[in-house]
């Protein structure tokens, strides 16, 4: 089952097509979303017709660059309760953290994480699954909404560099939101860059009682999509998927439960009566990446005992061999040899 987007990106899109004089239904012919459909509080759009509806507006307008205009009518409010709590924080730092949580019930295509390093701010967008990947207006839009979100938030233009995995796309140019001296291509991650101070700016919408609400009113949305995803899917499998970072590696019973919304005395307790644990689902993605690591010659057998988070190779190569009963390094030499022939 393909993942879904937030509704209100398409509501947007309508919106801005209209521009070009391209109706509603010149744009959702074939898909399957009704008048009715863009009429309803909050609904969700399938994410491959989301990557359609981009490209086919592009075609329709004659505008290569739709994304990059639909990115600056970005608003917090396509996110529902979560956009209402974040509106509501304290600082803007208080405000990504309740993106960075929540972001989830609405779009599980790519997940905001901010790190800060010396005096900069990174936010990068992370996406999990290597079956479901924006295309390049859905990347653009994506990063450059999120920033005009930023600056909803505190009312006021910010001073943000935008790097981007993707090379520049052809119909990049310069808009109201960036222009060549502040975006990078070809970066390593896709994240929005900024100085730490902005995190303490004060947001004139800051309402202690509305934030403490919506934010209870997020939690239980949460709880009540985590119940009905574990009905679609085995918990086993969602621990799995979620237990292993790529920047962060493995998270703690702690950190999956709270990602799941439950205690971890229940989590423990499911996991039980699917006839598994936390620990055995730990060795078999623990034994999974390190398969997939060690076909990557770039990094040394050593980086990947460390990245699994084990204390020194010897714990690592006696893990491994017990699960294959070969080596690492055996293992290696010949999974890199057959990938030669």
């Amino acid at each position: 089952m393909n993942p879904e987007l937030p509704g209100t990106y398409v509501n947007l899109l309508v919106e801005i097509i209209q521009k070009w004089n391209v109706s509603s239904e010149q744009l959702l012919s074939g898909t399957g979303i009704s008048a009715q459909t863009l009429s309803a509080p909050f609904w969700y759009v399938d994410f491959d017709i989301f990557n359609h509806l981009l490209e086919k507006a592009a075609l329709l307008t004659h505008e290569p660059a739709i994304s990059l205009y639909l990115a600056e009518q970005m608003r917090i409010s396509c996110y529902g309760h979560v956009g209402i709590a974040a509106t509501a924080s304290e600082t803007l730092g208080d405000a990504i953290k309740i993106l960075e949580q929540f972001i989830g019930l609405h779009c599980s295509v790519f997940q905001p994480k901010l790190k800060i390093q010396a005096e900069m701010a990174y936010l990068y967008f992370h996406q999990p699954s290597p079956k479901f990947k924006l295309n390049q207006q859905g990347m653009m839009f994506l990063i450059l909404g999120f920033s005009r979100i930023l600056e909803n938030l505190v009312q006021h233009k910010l001073a943000v560099h935008f790097q981007f995995q993707q090379q520049q796309p052809s119909f990049y140019k310069n808009t109201k939101i960036f222009n060549d001296s502040n975006v990078s291509f070809v970066c390593e991650k896709d994240c929005l860059t900024f100085n730490k101070a902005l995190l303490l700016q004060p947001l004139k919408t800051a309402d202690v009682l509305l934030a403490r609400l919506s934010k209870q009113q997020c939690e239980q949305d949460a709880s009540k999509l985590s119940l009905k995803r574990r009905q679609k899917d085995s918990l086993d499998a969602q621990v799995k998927t979620l237990l292993y970072h790529e920047d962060d590696g493995f998270l703690s019973l702690k950190q999956v439960a709270e990602k799941l919304h439950l205690s971890e005395r229940t989590l423990q307790r499911q996991l039980s009566n699917q006839q598994t644990s936390f620990q055995i689902l730990v060795a078999e993605v623990r034994r999974k990446q390190a398969e997939r690591l060690l076909k990557q010659p770039k990094l040394s057998i050593e980086q990947i005992a460390e990245r699994l988070g084990y204390a020194d190779i010897s714990h690592f190569s006696r893990a491994f061999k017990k699960w294959t009963n070969v080596t690492p390094k055996f293992y290696r030499q010949v999974s890199i040899g057959h990938s030669s022939f």
